[in-house]
């Protein structure tokens, strides 16, 4: 099933070091490669590699590195609807420590002009997945698909400018430990987020478990323990998640098992390292329908 993504696309600079260096502090890192990021990005190549017909609505433009990005994501069968005319996307700078924690630094898509989609773009589509970082098109798209009854999968890895207007259209939401709202206490976030009139919320809590209201009933979804000399490096993991959880819900899973699924897959991309790495991993019959 075709599945539509909104959002950041990024070239990310990722290193491994021993430690995150301090300030004027110069180290060596262990490795360092060049890939393509951001959470719509990322999503919809977990997408893709899933087998769920994955297209990228973003502004990446027609740069070096916007040719690179462009090269990966039709690594991962990603069609690229592009909104800038030229340019480059934008650039982050990871760093992974030895336990595999990151640091990240991206500007984003901040001070990028960019156009909006044609009216197709949602034609055919089984689920839309928003990341809050183009409001104004994620809006349009999220109107449009809630209409047509597709699937409108919120990304809500952190507060964003212009996301309580986005939320009227989200009909499935899931959002991080790391995620606010102004005016809204955390301990009441989710139950809030479902009294705004979203069917489905989940926030995740890293290794612990994820809290969950569907139709206004509360679940808790246990999450596969990993050991600390287990995890090769957490970059990615979310934008797994959501991919997975969009690539389930679109091929006509239930939210509650699009969550499971989606869920084991973060598991695993911890794991493995690189934003794709768990896909090695998996056994070559695994598709979006049974990730």
């Amino acid at each position: 099933m075709r599945t539509v993504f909104c959002g950041l696309t990024t070239v990310d600079l990722i290193q491994h070091v021993d430690q995150v260096p301090g300030p004027n502090q110069k180290i060596v890192s262990r490795s360092a490669i060049l890939d393509v990021g951001g959470p719509a990005a990322n999503a919809a190549r977990t997408a893709g590699v899933l087998g769920a017909v994955p297209t990228l609505v973003s502004p990446i433009g027609t740069g070096v590195f916007a040719q690179l990005a462009k090269a990966w994501l039709a690594e991962s069968e990603v069609t690229v609807v592009d909104l800038a005319a030229d340019g480059d996307p934008a650039i982050s700078s990871v760093t992974i420590d030895a336990e595999g924690n990151r640091a990240v630094v991206s500007s984003n898509n901040s001070g990028r002009s960019y156009t909006y989609p044609q009216a197709d773009v949602l034609d055919g589509a089984s689920a839309l997945l928003i990341d809050g970082h183009l409001p104004d098109v994620q809006l349009a798209l999220a109107r449009t698909a809630k209409n047509l009854e597709i699937p409108v999968v919120l990304d809500g890895g952190s507060y964003k400018p212009g996301i309580e207007a986005l939320l009227p259209h989200v009909t499935h939401a899931i959002i991080s430990s790391d995620f606010t709202l102004p005016g809204v206490a955390d301990d009441v976030l989710v139950e809030t987020l479902a009294w705004k009139g979203i069917p489905f919320v989940a926030r995740t809590h890293g290794g612990g478990s994820i809290e969950a209201i569907v139709d206004n009933k509360a679940f808790s979804l246990p999450v596969s323990e990993v050991a600390g000399d287990q995890i090769a490096d957490t970059l990615g993991a979310g934008d797994v998640l959501h991919g997975a959880f969009t690539a389930a819900l679109g091929a006509g899973q239930s939210a509650m098992a699009s969550m499971s699924a989606a869920s084991q897959l973060a598991t695993l991309s911890v794991q493995a390292s690189g934003a794709l790495g768990w896909a090695e991993k998996l056994p070559s019959t695994t598709t979006g329908t049974d990730a």
